[in-house]
């Protein structure tokens, strides 16, 4: 070997080494940031915590716990801008973590859940795509998806989620079962009745599907001899006995509480909503309600009207108060209190712009607590009990509205379909916790 050649060789090694020396110094300066960014999160400190996650990313891209711990750390922070309301950012860290662990389901989980709050229907689905790909066999999951595509009321999504899992687990109980649900309230009672009894064969112990089978063959009875109409915001079922001019003055009247119940509550469901007339004598052989309701929301709308001759505008009334239900329930994603349910649909039910006459400013409720007068609907009252829950829900509910306005009752609503608990919900939409609140309109004690 000549002398130039030893020379060059000589130099190769001695670079080789420098570069050896180099990558064994980044490695560890990147676990020295690594542990740097660990301790400010134990402080509380995610935005430095981040930023030193990063550089020890940077410093070593195959130090794979500096990039899990960094997509947590973002994960975490966009859970506390989302408490915060500083929904964009939160779901900028929300995206930066996804693209740094694309695996990790609970963070798009966390991502799906402001999307959802926020009523982004179109990022909702394609997010709800996104996670089922990544676990398509996961039936947890795919409920959750599921569940998260009917809160922004996108119901076709939802139900082609589900019938393509039970194509991936066509043996699961749950996944029929809420499928059959979905379908029955949309009002597609053969497919209802075809995934009821699949989760009914799959697990016939379930009382409440078994339930739901009884119900649907009930309804399946009476409406064969129906006829469908619609117009821009309403779907309207109603007997084959009732004329069209019928159907169309009852089609004016929804329409009419659209625009009166969405103006007060500022939402206008996207989709639209279903609505069922039976005669009355039908309508209690087909629900198993008590002898004093006078309809029924279980995601349609459901109205008994005496006889084909009536005219709509004698149930004015009840159409106000369940299509208060019915927005009710796309707010808060089923989680309003019973006495708020039934405060708000009767305003509405019973002209909404004269509420003083509803709230005896010197009339202490008999109950102590809005949870008492929930537990009390919830046992099946008698007429004579339900009155007195009605008035006490009617009552309180008016003095709420009374004391704040609209736009604070529709935040309350809001918050709540945010998934917030009723304090937290009357904190940041009344500024007074949830205690205040009862005793303000259950009059406990004199609020100064």
């Amino acid at each position: 070997m000549t002398s130039a050649n030893k020379n060059i060789l000589t130099l190769c090694l001695f670079l080789a080494m420098i570069a050896g020396v180099c990558q064994a110094d980044h490695e560890e300066d990147s676990w020295v940031f690594n542990r740097q960014g660990m301790f400010k999160v134990s402080q509380g400190n995610l935005s430095e915590a981040i930023r030193d996650f990063e550089k020890a990313c940077q410093l070593n891209p195959f130090n794979d716990t500096a990039l899990t711990n960094l997509a947590c750390a973002r994960n975490n922070l966009g859970v506390l801008l989302a408490q915060q309301k500083q929904y964009e950012e939160a779901i900028r860290q929300f995206d930066a973590a996804k693209a740094q662990k694309p695996e990790d389901i609970s963070i798009r989980l966390n991502l799906l859940s402001i999307l959802v709050n926020l009523k982004n229907s179109a990022a909702v689905e394609k997010e709800a795509r996104e996670i089922i790909t990544i676990r398509p066999n996961d039936v947890e999951i795919g409920l959750k998806v599921a569940a998260a595509l009917q809160k922004t009321e996108n119901t076709n999504a939802a139900v082609a989620t589900l019938l393509e899992l039970t194509e991936r687990v066509p043996d699961n109980a749950d996944v029929h079962a809420t499928l059959g649900r979905l379908l029955q309230r949309c009002g597609q009672l053969d497919e209802s009745s075809y995934h009821l009894k699949r989760a009914h064969e799959l697990n016939p112990a379930d009382p409440e599907i078994a339930k739901n089978l009884e119900r649907l063959s009930r309804e399946v009875s009476v409406e064969a001899s129906t006829s469908t109409y619609t117009s821009v915001h309403f779907s309207l079922t109603c007997p084959d006995t009732f004329t069209s001019d019928w159907s169309e003055e009852m089609l004016r009247l929804l329409e009419d509480a659209y625009e009166e119940i969405g103006r007060q509550l500022d939402f206008y469901p996207s989709q639209r909503s279903q609505v069922v007339i039976l005669q009355t004598e039908t309508f209690r052989k087909v629900h198993d309600l008590p002898e004093w309701a006078g309809g029924v929301y279980d995601g349609r709308i459901r109205l008994p009207v005496p006889t084909r001759n009536i005219r709509p505008a004698v149930v004015k009334d009840a159409v106000m108060h369940e299509y208060t239900h019915h927005v009710i329930y796309l707010i808060t994603s089923g989680s309003c209190p019973i006495w708020l349910n039934e405060g708000l649909a009767q305003i509405f039910e019973n002209n909404y712009q004269n509420i003083e006459r509803w709230t005896y400013p010197d009339q202490k409720s008999e109950f102590k607590s809005f949870s008492e007068i929930d537990q009390l609907f919830r046992l099946n009252p008698s007429r004579k009990q339900a009155a007195i829950l009605y008035k006490a829900s009617l009552i309180t509910s008016a003095r709420l509205v009374q004391k704040y306005d609209w736009d604070r009752i529709a935040g309350f609503l809001e918050y709540l379909g945010m998934g917030y608990d009723l304090n937290r919900a009357a904190t940041e939409a009344f500024s007074a916790d949830f205690a205040e609140l009862e005793k303000i309109c259950l009059l406990i004690e004199k609020i100064e």
